[in-house]
């Protein structure tokens, strides 16, 4: 067959369809020509058009979660405070998915949160304004406003009784809800440490707990390094958040002394209870936890060989190890954040260059507690002015603008200022360094946890006053740069009395003044301990008792120095009363004694 060619000049058609350019929507659609009648062309109308599909439509009544209630105005107005205030301040550096993630998404339905978060908001409101939320209650005393804090009527307790009744409610109906009342328990503790209550907030870390020992228990603990796989969603909630701000509560409820640290680890350990870290860390988030890891570890570990060394069941040789292997783990930590910070520093924005140096300011701190344990002197310290002047450094980067304003540095749980600045303003006795720790306790928040920053200063500058008193300076006069003061004269340790001296005859609106005893050696490191006993009376910035101040960084009993393995009790009756004002030294030795 041959084919046929057209040809040349001849016009080729193709077949014709309607075109549909204008008309109803009805006539595009079908592709057919429409008469274009109004209201409705005769191919709508007749033939009717045929639907699209034969079969029923079946339709599912879906019940909607009703919105949540707005509550009375005081509630909206503690709960926009939470939001845009207490929120970012509870945050931090490191806890941001918690406090503004997944709390808020939970509070829009679940009541106990959404109460939990308006109780919050209330006392935290407060706390920065220094008054109590109800406008009748603006003239009575902080003594008045402290005895009505446990008052049924008063709003924030209202609220807090009904998230506890809502969280009871919730589990009764859902028993499988560990997430919710771990969740629930955090904001718990945030709470009660607003109040000032240290002991119910401590009582809520030991639950909150025990709350995740269990959920490993039933869901198993994981095996490999924090932050690299879980087996669910809700394992992955509560180890990856519920459990490092645990962990970060559970190392500073510590100093108050009511029950021993829980050793809440959240990476794998060996048989040895030692803590595996992962080879390299890939976020600030693994670094961090892997630090609070250690410090858990440590204190665990040195508690250990103190308990152990009282019962004089510990030879010098143990100790050793133990501190060599506590100094091994922190080493191989910071090789491996180096690590980090050299691979990622570039790719960090503002914020996470000022949480890389807030952990490196732990790891220093870190170092110098467990150091703190091996000194044999005081004047030991002067030979880290480099790193003294380092945390000055990174101190400053973080206050110039971590906390701009009197609400922000109204409490803070994540940034560890007074511990660190223990050692600038009172470990370090180069003049000028020592006083610029002075003045960043000053710029610190003014709550750390249950701690108050102006009662740790006002110690710290009388440590200074005693320590330079020998150089008969004149007032306000700082000493030269190289000038340091003698062994004798350093404060080694200051312990505070647990009551204010005559409470009884203090008057409501009246700051308590509490006995502080300063220890030195005013003899040499062999002889008996001096004290030197003032009375000092502390502020309180907010509502809510503040802890009395203890000396965070103390002297072990497993210490290079002979006699400090012995008991506080024991030492101080051995010690000997004396005046800060007949401490003056020559070279000849001691004088005025």
């Amino acid at each position: 067959m041959v084919l046929g060619y057209p040809t040349p000049g001849a016009t080729q058609k193709r077949a014709s369809k309607p075109k549909v350019r204008t008309g109803c929507f009805t006539c595009k659609t079908r592709r057919v020509k429409c008469d274009e009648a109004k209201p409705a062309c005769a191919r709508y109308i007749f033939p009717p058009p045929v639907p699209s599909y034969l079969f029923g439509l079946t339709l599912f009544e879906i019940a909607l979660a009703p919105a949540p209630g707005l509550g009375s105005r005081i509630e909206t107005r503690a709960l926009e405070f939470f939001f845009h205030k207490t929120a970012p301040q509870l945050a931090g550096l490191f806890a941001g998915g918690f406090f503004q993630g997944s709390v808020l998404k939970v509070s829009l339905v679940e009541p106990a949160i959404r109460q939990a978060m308006a109780a919050i908001g209330i006392v935290h409101e407060q706390a920065v304004l220094g008054r109590p939320h109800n406008p009748k209650e603006q003239g009575k005393s902080n003594e008045q406003v402290r005895r009505k804090r446990f008052d049924p009527l008063n709003v924030p307790i209202q609220l807090y009784n009904r998230s506890i009744r809502a969280i009871i409610d919730k589990v009764i109906s859902e028993p499988n809800s560990l997430p919710l009342i771990a969740m629930i328990n955090i904001l718990f503790t945030c709470f009660e440490y607003f109040q000032g209550n240290t002991e119910t907030a401590a009582a809520h870390i030991r639950s909150g707990i025990s709350l995740l020992q269990d959920f490993r228990e039933t869901q198993g603990a994981s095996v490999t390094p924090w932050g690299i796989h879980y087996a669910s969603f809700e394992a992955r909630f509560m180890e990856m958040e519920i459990a490092p701000l645990l962990s970060v509560f559970n190392i500073n409820v510590v100093p108050t002394g009511l029950k021993e640290r829980a050793n809440l680890i959240m990476n794998p350990v060996d048989d040895c209870g030692r803590v595996i870290l992962a080879d390299r860390f890939h976020t600030l988030y693994e670094a961090r936890v892997g630090l609070m890891d250690l410090i858990t570890s440590t204190v665990y570990h040195l508690k250990r060989s103190e308990s152990a060394i009282k019962n004089d069941h510990y030879s010098d040789s143990e100790t050793t190890t133990v501190f060599e292997h506590v100094q091994l783990s922190l080493r191989r930590w910071r090789s491996s954040f180096d690590d980090l910070v050299r691979r990622q520093k570039d790719t960090w924005n503002k914020t996470q260059r000022r949480a890389a140096d807030m952990i490196r300011i732990i790891s220093h701190s870190t170092d110098y507690s467990v150091k703190s344990s091996q000194v044999a002197g005081e004047c030991d310290w002067d030979s880290n002015r480099a790193m003294f002047e380092e945390l000055i450094e990174l101190t400053e980067s973080i206050l110039i603008d971590r906390f701009p304003d009197e609400i922000s540095r109204t409490l803070a749980l994540d940034s560890g200022m007074i511990f660190h600045l223990h050692i600038v303003a009172w470990k370090c006795r180069w003049p000028h360094i020592r006083r610029k720790g002075l003045d960043l306790l000053t710029r610190s928040p003014r709550r750390e946890w249950q701690f108050e920053a102006q009662h740790y200063h006002a110690i710290f500058t009388r440590i200074m006053e005693i320590e330079e008193a020998h150089l008969r300076l004149p007032k306000g006069q700082s000493p030269e740069d190289d000038v340091l003061p003698p062994e004798r004269v350093r404060i080694h340790n200051f312990t505070v009395a647990t009551q204010p001296v005559q409470p009884e005859k203090l008057d409501e609106s009246e700051d308590p003044v509490f006995a502080v005893t300063f220890w030195c050696k005013p003899w040499g490191l062999d002889s008996p301990w001096g004290l030197i006993t003032e009375n000092m009376q502390f502020k309180s910035s907010q509502r809510g008792d503040a802890a009395v101040p203890v000396n965070l960084v103390s002297n072990k009993p497993w210490g290079v120095h002979g006699s400090w393995r012995c008991s506080a009790e024991d030492m101080q009756a051995n010690a000997l009363d004396i005046n800060a004002e007949a401490i003056e030294f020559s070279t000849g030795g001691c004088l005025g004694l």
